[in-house]
């Protein structure tokens, strides 16, 4: 069947590899491979292919920037997806941003700065793409991404023959570090209504939350953002939880809880899946234990289960 898969993929000109390793498409630098690593350009092109991994079966992972994975070290079983070219543009129109689902979040959080529009300036910093931030509905304490979001396009992984479906803000379940929208769907277009403002005032904006950021979490290294969601009924967060613990610099392998923010967990160089595994369940029993408090992860895991 194989055989035949990468036919199809050839015979539609697609972009492909075999076996490709996905810690290099990984915030984190861990994830084994992919049995087909395909690279859309456009629309029809993401058709096409969710079309082959639904006539054969074949399990789908849309990867963006990856900011906000734990891939399995055995890697992923199935068609990986990672969007290109067309499907990353950023467009203006009035006080309308158009934003594909492979764009970076922070270049379309610039583009919007630089034409004076505010809505999106709270979130400068998020890494990842607008179609990943949406699906997770991405924020800081203040705001998140679904606050100025007017519509999103998206293409149903099980009906792939439907083409485009557009979705109104409400007629999406969003919530806090979720959508709804987390299995079947793929995000190819996000539309938000932003308001005039004072382009040198949002740039002075970005350039504060930036720096809080800086100050606060541990940039720079291989990290995939904040571990767990901050439990909806407890006064601490996530971080201050696992600090109280006493678990800041835990480490097992070559990945360890960070110093500088308890909720981050960092890859040294040569951490596995199965050492960040080990560490969020260690965490999960201690805080339980501690504070009665269970910690719920917010990245998503691929191919993995934490042992709780």
């Amino acid at each position: 069947m194989e055989q035949e898969i990468v036919e199809q993929i050839k015979n539609h000109n697609l972009i492909f590899k075999l076996d490709e390793p996905l810690s290099k498409y990984t915030t984190l630098k861990i994830g084994g491979p992919a049995r087909y690593l395909v690279f859309v350009r456009n629309i029809n092109e993401l058709i096409k292919i969710l079309q082959i991994a639904k006539w054969y079966n074949q399990k789908i992972l849309i990867i963006g920037a990856g900011s906000n994975l734990l891939i399995s070290d055995e890697g992923f079983d199935g068609i990986v997806i990672k969007l290109k070219n067309e499907l990353c543009k950023i467009d203006l129109k009035s006080q309308e941003l158009i934003a594909y689902g492979g764009a970076m979040l922070p270049m379309v959080i610039k583009t919007a700065v630089d034409a004076g529009l505010s809505g999106l300036e709270e979130l400068f910093g998020i890494p990842g793409t607008v179609g990943g931030a949406v699906i997770m509905n991405a924020g800081t304490k203040i705001a998140c991404i679904s606050d100025n979001l007017e519509y999103i396009e998206v293409i149903k992984t099980d009906e792939p023959e439907d083409g485009l479906i557009r979705l109104n803000k409400n007629e999406i379940n969003f919530d806090y570090r979720t959508s709804g929208l987390e299995e079947n769907y793929v995000i190819v277009k996000v539309v938000f209504r932003l308001k005039s403002s004072n382009s040198e005032m949002l740039k002075a904006r970005i350039n504060e939350v930036l720096l809080e950021r800086i100050k606060t979490q541990p940039l720079g290294t291989f990290n995939a953002g904040c571990i767990f969601k901050n439990p909806k009924h407890s006064f601490f967060t996530s971080a201050k939880l696992i600090e109280e613990c006493g678990l800041k610099g835990y480490r097992v392998g070559d990945a360890y809880v960070s110093d500088k923010h308890a909720n981050f967990i960092i890859n040294r160089q040569n951490a596995t899946a199965k050492d960040f595994v080990e560490i969020m369940t260690h965490i999960i029993k201690v805080v339980k234990e501690k504070f009665n408090v269970e910690l719920e992860p917010e990245i998503k895991l691929i191919g993995l289960k934490l042992d709780i």
